[in-house]
């Protein structure tokens, strides 16, 4: 597996093609009375081969920075992000990895990529509203992200069920 800065060598409208967006929700994350609280709404997250080429000619727009995980030729994961700091913060606009590909430290790589992308930006912090899924939010945590004290108002009224989280981000010690 091999993360790569995307380009118009290594990027085409079709490489999305295959990618499974798929993901079985049963349990979401509520934020009341200021504490998150685990509720059972089920529901199924998938693309079909539509929003593929769709997402596809998102990253290839030029509006976001993104790094792919590949497996041969094949994207197995993404990271999208928007070039533009907010309060300090480099924004995550989408974060997916193929569903055979999860649990494998391709979600960890692609999260590194980033992390070094928004320290060379000058960024503090990673941002990212994100999908309120237990196991999303849960993966989220893990890499260090918590509850944003200073939510980005457009995307919270964007998708008014997400959560509004950001990871503090440093340089390591030399």
């Amino acid at each position: 597996m091999e993360i790569k800065l995307v380009d118009s060598n290594n990027f085409t409208r079709d490489s999305l093609k295959g990618f499974q967006r798929y993901q079985e929700v049963k349990n979401v994350y509520r934020l009341q009375d200021g504490n998150l609280t685990l509720v059972y709404n089920p529901f199924t997250e998938d693309w079909d081969a539509a929003r593929l080429i769709e997402k596809a000619e998102e990253i290839l727009s030029g509006r976001y920075v993104t790094y792919c995980a590949y497996e041969g030729n094949r994207v197995v994961g993404e990271i999208m992000l928007i070039p533009r700091l907010n309060k300090g913060r480099l924004i995550i606009d989408s974060f997916h990895v193929s569903r055979d590909y999860r649990r494998h430290g391709i979600g960890r790589a692609l999260f590194e990529a980033a992390r070094q992308e928004a320290l060379k930006r000058g960024a503090h912090a990673l941002y990212a509203s994100c999908c309120s899924s237990e196991e999303t939010i849960n993966f989220y945590s893990a890499l260090g992200f918590r509850l944003s004290s200073d939510p980005i108002p457009s995307l919270a009224e964007a998708e008014p069920y997400d959560l509004q989280m950001e990871c503090m981000i440093i340089r390591e010690m030399q």
